[in-house]
């Protein structure tokens, strides 16, 4: 995406894709803080309730990518500006110059769909980036000039990707020319909002919020029956990774308020400050896709040096804690071997839990296999009992 106003980008789809969504007043239980890798519970209830009609969408490309789709996210495409866009009130131009070709420019969208690029799923979303051009920031003729230029490059879209929605990465929150945004969002055009929502470095969560609210009921007023995805970042804008606490957050806001978000070419983790928002990802993608964390027992996990990072090519021994987190005594049951993505394997040295009181706690210990092979720089660890569900998350090096 363009620098100007900072990087911007977004199973076939659900049924419930388009399926509008207001305000819901479920409240999620967030992952707590702990001195252990993998803290904290989602509530399952809320997990059902919140699951319908919201969808997770990741833009990824490149070698050893994080690899979200095996969280339950789902791999869409971003058009970015290549052409370099721009009218004023004589017209319409690239680079300057005569705008592509129908053919010229439905190969280049191919290319951003195919496998070699963001390889997005069939029938998910296609977002169109191109700053320059968004009505909202054009006045009088240009605008209109744009306005048209739009109508034949989505046309010219949905012609190169058949059967995939197609929306416009964009500052929702602004009105100016709202009549011609609505036009777009008409007549077959524009199907979904994709509007910013990445987190600046140092904006306070009621300043975040507000913004996000203004776009959410911008869009509402222009196409109530549009879904809208939100683009989002695993890092502040011009600052580190998310934490834990504003990620859980940001979360919560979304499920709340719109159908869906889209993680932006997510950064190939190499640091153990991405551990915190990867942990938020995974546990509500969990919640989003049907396997919530759940059950009356949670595994903890503490890796070696403090962190959730795990070396390609070697076995590591991880001690686990396994705790009750209900007022009553659960049952025994086994931990169960780990297969994860990519060849990633693990056991228990002990898998048998026994019957625990309230609030007890038997450890063991997990040895994580990953192969050389690998190639995701993140993996999901699900850990399975005949009681529990838990999942994990780690970054590869």
């Amino acid at each position: 995406m363009q620098q100007r106003r900072v990087p911007s980008m977004l199973r076939a789809l659900r049924a419930k894709l388009f399926t509008p969504r207001r305000v819901r007043k479920t409240v999620v239980a967030g992952l707590a803080a702990a001195t252990v890798v993998f803290p904290g519970l989602v509530s399952p209830a809320a997990a059902d309730t919140e699951a319908a009609g919201f969808t997770m969408y990741t833009n990824e490309r490149g070698a050893n990518r994080p690899g979200l789709e095996q969280y339950g996210a789902i791999r869409a495409t971003v058009v970015y500006d290549v052409f370099a866009f721009t009218c004023d009130n004589n017209g319409c131009y690239s680079n300057g110059g005569a705008l592509p070709s129908q053919a010229a420019y439905e190969a280049k969208v191919r290319e951003y769909a195919g496998a070699g690029q963001f390889g997005g799923a069939s029938g998910a979303p296609v977002v169109l980036d191109f700053e320059s051009i968004v009505v909202t920031a054009l006045s009088g003729q240009a605008a209109t000039n744009a306005f048209n230029l739009w109508k034949q490059l989505i046309t010219w879209t949905k012609n190169a990707v058949p059967g995939s929605p197609v929306g416009m990465y964009g500052y929702d929150w602004e009105t100016r020319n709202n009549n011609l945004t609505q036009q777009l969002h008409q007549n077959g055009l524009f199907d979904f909002f994709a509007p910013r929502a990445y987190w600046n470095s140092g904006q306070s969560r009621a300043s975040w919020t507000s913004t996000l609210d203004a776009a959410v009921a911008n869009d509402h007023a222009l196409a109530p029956g549009q879904p809208i995805y939100p683009y989002i970042h695993s890092a502040y804008i011009n600052g580190g990774a998310m934490s834990h606490q504003d990620s859980l957050y940001m979360y919560e806001q979304f499920r709340a308020k719109t159908e869906g978000a889209v993680m932006w070419e997510p950064n190939n983790h190499s640091a153990a400050a991405d551990c915190g928002w990867l942990w938020q990802f995974s546990a509500h993608t969990g919640i989003v896709t049907g396997s919530p964390i759940s059950g009356p027992i949670r595994v903890d996990g503490a890796i070696p040096g403090g962190s959730c990072i795990v070396p390609r090519g070697a076995t590591t021994s991880i001690p686990v804690t396994v705790v009750n987190t209900t007022g009553s005594t659960t049952s025994a049951t086994v931990l169960q071997g780990v297969s994860g993505v990519q060849g990633i394997t693990g056991s228990f040295t002990n898998p048998n839990v026994p019957s625990l009181a309230a609030g007890a706690t038997f450890t063991t210990t997990l040895n994580l296999t990953v192969p050389s092979s690998t190639s995701f720089s993140t993996a999901l660890i699900p850990i399975r009992t005949g009681i529990s569900n838990t999942r994990w998350a780690v970054i590869v090096q």
